[in-house]
């Protein structure tokens, strides 16, 4: 009986250690795996998911951005345009995506902050891992040169007996929603004239389809230098200074006019949820390198773009927080 007790000692000994080996064996299979995949990512030729259409300042920063990350990651990058719905369209189909695939998604952040207010999106924050932020974009508002009014003041003499109509990418995007709460603000009756971006928000205030807009300030530069529009307000904290060039030494932010309205938003990089780390900080380290690189510095420069300050994760977390806030705030009053 003795004996017996003890070879099933052994045997029960054995049975353990073969399980622990296995268990070692597995989580070896699968460090080895992760980390091979990792090591190989990406694969293939690399895609930019853009929400917006090709022309727009979304899709000229991917870009030039493809342009310099191909030689970082050796690899192909090409950009995708997949507008419509104020951002929506693209953040949905980046769902699609498994782990690890060669997509990033190009992320603004009023996909975030504006579209859920008024739509019923599939897609969640946490589908994404931020990689780095990128850029930050101030705004202004702009009204057709030929109306002849060069400051809200006489908007609102104009707009007094009528339905003023703005450019936006309408309901479900941040350029409705400020230019809304502006006319709500300045007490005129107003409506959207629906496009996608910026570029289209200038060209129906040009064909006269729309009387004012909300577009970023370098988009708006050309064409408050070719007398087109006029710069009426930012939306940035301080008065503007950038198109003292071009006759306009300080365009006043809404604050100093007396509106409480202080707007900007940021951009980053994303990759689908489960991606490997080691992928995400090989890619955030490329796009670092992109960002130091004197070439392309100058030439985003030259585009009229702003770098966020601080692009670590935690900082484009807070400025979205922060964004998600004051919508939610803007549509209360709207």
């Amino acid at each position: 009986m003795k004996r017996k007790s003890i070879m099933l000692l052994v045997l029960g000994l054995l049975l353990a250690a073969l399980a622990v080996g296995c268990n070692k064996a597995s989580t070896t299979e699968k460090t080895s795996s992760s980390a091979s995949a990792s090591k190989e990512w990406p694969t293939g030729t690399v895609s930019i998911f853009v929400p917006g259409q090709a022309g727009a300042n979304l899709d000229i920063k991917a870009r030039l951005v493809a342009k310099y990350l191909t030689p970082e990651l050796g690899k192909t990058v090409v950009v995708e345009n997949r507008p419509g719905a104020g951002g929506i369209t693209a953040c949905t189909q980046f769902l699609a995506e498994e782990p690890n695939s060669n997509s990033i998604q190009y992320v603004a952040a009023s996909n975030f902050a504006v579209a859920p207010i008024y739509n019923d999106v599939e897609y969640q924050p946490d589908d994404f891992i931020t990689v780095t932020g990128f850029d930050e974009v101030e705004n202004g508002f702009f009204v057709s040169s030929k109306l002849g009014i060069t400051t809200l003041d006489e908007l609102k003499e104009y707009g007094k007996d009528k339905i003023v109509k703005f450019a936006s990418a309408g309901v479900g995007n941040d350029s409705f929603l400020v230019s809304k709460i502006l006319m709500n603000e300045l007490g005129l009756q107003s409506d959207s004239i629906n496009g996608d971006g910026f570029t289209d928000a200038v060209v129906n205030v040009l064909s006269g389809n729309a009387e004012v807009c909300y577009c970023a300030l370098n988009t708006g530069y050309q064409y408050v230098q070719d007398g087109s529009l006029i710069p009426l307000a930012v939306y940035s904290a301080d008065d503007y200074t950038g198109y003292a060039d071009i006759g306009y030494p300080s365009v006043p932010a809404l604050k100093t006019l007396g509106y409480d309205i202080e707007y900007s938003t940021i951009t980053w990089f994303a990759l689908r949820k489960g991606t490997d780390q080691a992928a995400v900080e090989k890619l955030n380290n490329a796009l670092a390198k992109v960002y130091a690189n004197p070439d392309f510095q100058a030439e985003f420069a030259a585009a009229g773009f702003v770098m966020m300050d601080d692009t670590s994760t935690e900082a484009v977390s807070k400025r979205v927080e922060n964004m998600i806030e004051d919508c939610k705030s803007f549509a209360d009053r709207i």
